[in-house]
């Protein structure tokens, strides 16, 4: 049996991964990542747009206290999963890591249809980040054209593609860096994420206006008074907002004792994003008392036009200036969170070519910098026709708002990928007993990792099919569905083997 994943050829990979090939995935590619720069790629990576644009939104559909609330069910119905994937990361210092779990696990489980399966999961996660950035760019684009033109919908209609193309433009062309280099900077981005949280707490503190009863709101602006459904209506939102603290064991292979930083940086971005969106919901739902805008999509200050967002808050609470500073800093939050999103769901596409299931270019690296240019430039293009798209058919009245719209159609499809965390580490537990494991859910026996993955499944499926719009899962299952004929081709038909 061939020693590394460069040599094998596409009818070894169709018996069986190795433990040992599969955690040599990314082997080549340097070492650049710091424990601390792990933790920040972890934040950089989940925190973009919607801890500061996305609240008026949920005020609109569920009221304050509702809102606050889901936000720290959702953080703590995240514990179970964060356990898991801190196993499995621990298990697999490699590029692309949750595919990498996922595919081995699956292939080991169910060696027949373990590799169609692991390739769909792999496809659904790196398909499902792309949708979740593209959200965001929709997000970037709502609240420069609401800045500009008075609303999103008044602005040109050329003026949404032309922001989204930029966004992913220049994060694509920060990626093409060495790896130490693009861990600084985005160190730099997240560090700046913290100090706009506190400093719009602070805001809100000492302006006058500002009252926690505002927040104990438990009806809702379209008149339901149970917390209960309130909750619900909005939790699929909130959880969508934790998903990817697994992000981070993309760049495995790249970083530093990874085996052991990788783990504790998906549990301490769990820890800082909790604290960032409870924190906000807080904060913007005590700054004012709101009614609902005229199209109902979002929250506005009773007498005023200012929205339910962080810029329009603090434009409120300090004036023009202040207002500009944080539409500058979310910006900056935007270009940040996928200056590392981007960077990591290159090294799951590359991953996914190692394995002869994706385009073998994606696997090369370029000569000087060892990224994989390939992949970055592919991810490119498929954010490039999911944001625009998007945005053109929210435009068209196809839907109210792209931003929400995709937001939920992601959470939708990141539940799956939830679902399947648990199932491979649960399989693992007893098809490879033996391999190491420097973090453990549970220190003997696998009953406690069983309970999280049931519970896990509980989480996810209630998620799915009790919190969401039956058109954001149609939407979610055709974009899942698209995999098999993707699949297919570089599966079985000769040109699209990799020939590594």
């Amino acid at each position: 049996m061939p020693t590394s994943l460069t040599t094998l050829s596409t009818t070894d990979l169709e018996t069986q991964i190795q433990e040992r090939e599969a955690q040599q995935i990314g082997s080549e590619m340097p070492v650049g990542i710091s424990s601390f720069a792990a933790w920040m790629l972890g934040v950089g990576s989940i925190i973009g747009s919607m801890a500061w644009l996305f609240h008026g939104p949920m005020l609109a559909r569920a009221g304050t206290l509702a809102s606050a609330v889901s936000w720290i069910i959702a953080g703590v119905c995240m514990l179970p999963l964060c356990f898991i994937v801190m196993e499995l990361a621990s298990m697999f210092p490699a590029a692309g890591g949750p595919y990498v779990y996922k595919y081995y696990a699956l292939k080991r489980l169910a060696p027949g249809l373990g590799e169609f399966f692991g390739f769909l999961t792999g496809w659904l996660f790196w398909i499902a980040m792309v949708v979740g950035y593209a959200c965001m760019s929709n997000g970037l684009t709502n609240m420069l054209g609401t800045s500009i033109w008075g609303s999103a919908n008044a602005s040109p209609l050329w003026f949404g593609p032309l922001i989204i193309s930029v966004l992913f433009g220049i994060t694509t062309i920060f990626n093409f860096k060495p790896v130490n280099q693009v861990a600084s900077v985005n160190n730099l981005f997240t560090l700046m994420k913290f100090a706009m949280a506190i400093s719009f707490g602070a805001l809100v503190l000492f302006a006058p206006t500002s009252s926690i009863s505002n927040v104990l709101q438990t009806a809702s602006p379209m008149g339901c008074t149970d917390l209960f459904k309130n909750i619900a209506s909005v939790f699929m939102l909130a959880l969508s907002g934790y998903t990817g603290l697994e992000l981070v064991g993309c760049t495995s292979s790249e970083t530093e004792n990874a085996q052991k930083a990788v783990p504790r940086a998906v549990f301490m971005t769990l820890i800082a994003v909790a604290f960032i969106y409870t924190g906000m919901s807080v904060a913007i739902s005590c700054a004012a008392p709101y009614i609902l805008s005229a199209n109902k999509s979002t929250m506005t200050i009773a007498g005023t036009n200012f929205y339910a967002t962080c810029p329009s808050i603090a434009g409120y609470l300090g004036g023009p200036v202040w207002g500009n500073v944080f539409t500058a800093c979310v910006v900056a939050s935007i270009i940040g969170c996928g200056f590392g999103g981007l960077m990591t769901i290159a090294r799951l596409s590359y991953s996914m070519a190692k394995t002869g299931l994706f385009p073998a270019q994606f696997a090369k690296l370029d000569d000087q910098t060892k990224v994989p240019k390939y992949a970055l430039i592919f991810q490119f293009w498929c954010l490039i026709i999911i944001g625009i798209g998007a945005n053109l058919l929210a435009r068209s009245g196809m839907f109210p708002d792209a931003y929400t719209f995709l937001a939920e159609t992601f959470g939708f499809m990141y539940a799956f990928i939830a679902l399947l965390y648990g199932i491979c580490a649960v399989s693992l537990r007893y098809t490879d007993p033996d391999m190491e494991r420097p973090f453990r859910v549970g220190k003997h026996g696998n009953a406690l990792l069983w309970n999280l993955a049931i519970i896990t499944t509980f989480i996810w499926g209630y998620a799915a099919f009790g919190c969401t719009n039956f058109a954001n899962q149609i939407a979610g299952l055709l974009i899942l569905l698209l995999g098999i004929p993707i699949y297919g081709y570089y599966r079985w038909h000769p040109a699209g083997k990799s020939k590594q």
